[in-house]
């Protein structure tokens, strides 16, 4: 397993090593595919493999009106990273002092400061230092002086287009939470905390955990969906509504999870992850509690269909 580590300006430093540089959002399978590169080329040279990642995307700080929807939370990103297996997770807070750092200061200051680059291995797209200035021949420039050497990573393509974040954002956009899935090389989830919500489902017979997801996390299109509930090492199948739901307009709850068949202990309070299968439909208004409670019962009907023919 992996370390992980938290940049500090005074940090031992941690020696010769082939690093791969990025935010890695949603680690899909572009990032997947650098990072194993990396990995490859430090064993070749006999030294750590070490990814370094941003404990937030740049853009939350540089723009924050306008930054994307987040694919992952940092614990989830860390996760699937060191289950990657390089040596190393190196975690570097991003705040407005590093946003305000020169390429040159960024090399120096913080890679070089923290490890003895040999190479770095970084998306031939690569951007950094303020303002986004410096790019992979920036980077290249400035190990000749520092001793690495810069791999620009070619893009992997899936269905003749490059796996990107933003595409894969693009895809949950439109619902297509299965084409989003292939992309990443796992479905997508977003986690967060059960809330006591406005109480309708419980006086439909459908109690519903209520979860509270940060603003910046990439939820899907507006609809419901047959997904899995993860709480703790618990797996459960669940129907869930993304969105206001259009019956009950003045409704703030975004998120919220029927699981099928739960009959455990109260949820309130617990972190819940929602892992999206399929979308069922797009949100419906139901001005008779009848015909919305009937829809209801279809769309657990058939999440539960759907879901059975999973692990």
């Amino acid at each position: 397993m992996s370390h992980v580590i938290t940049f500090e300006r005074d940090m031992q430093p941690l020696g010769n090593a082939v690093v791969a540089i990025g935010v890695f959002d949603g680690v899909h399978l572009g990032h997947q595919t650098l990072i194993r590169d990396a990995i490859d080329i430090a064993e070749a040279r006999g030294v750590r493999s070490i990814v370094l990642t941003f404990d937030r995307d740049p853009d939350r700080v540089v723009m924050p009106d306008r930054a994307a929807p987040q694919l992952l939370e940092l614990e989830d990103k860390v996760r699937l990273l060191s289950a990657l297996d390089p040596d190393v997770v190196l975690v570097v807070p991003f705040d407005t002092a590093l946003a305000a750092m020169a390429p040159e200061a960024f090399v120096s200051e913080v890679l070089a400061a923290a490890v003895t680059p040999i190479a770095v291995v970084v998306g031939h797209n690569f951007r950094f230092g303020t303002a986004a200035s410096g790019d992979v021949d920036t980077l290249a420039t400035l190990g000749l002086t520092h001793g690495f050497t810069v791999h620009g990573h070619e893009l992997l393509e899936v269905d003749g287009q490059p796996v990107t974040s933003t595409r894969i954002r693009g895809e949950l956009a439109r619902g297509d939470v299965e084409t989003a899935a292939r992309l990443l090389g796992r479905r997508h989830y977003v986690t967060g905390r059960v809330v006591h919500g406005r109480g309708e489902g419980h006086s439909l017979g459908v109690p519903t955990a209520n979860v509270l997801t940060h603003s910046w996390s990439a939820l899907p299109l507006d609809g419901v969906f047959a997904a899995f509930a993860h709480i703790g090492d618990k797996k459960y199948p669940c129907a869930v509504s993304v969105g206001v739901p259009p019956s009950f307009p003045a409704a703030k709850d975004r998120v919220e999870a029927h699981l099928i068949d739960y009959s455990g202990v109260d949820l309130y309070g617990e972190s819940l992850s929602i892992e999206f299968v399929t979308r069922l439909r797009a949100q419906h208004r139901f001005d008779d509690p009848k015909l919305l409670a009937a829809a209801i019962a279809e769309d657990i009907c058939r999440a539960r269909a759907v879901l059975a023919k999973f692990d």
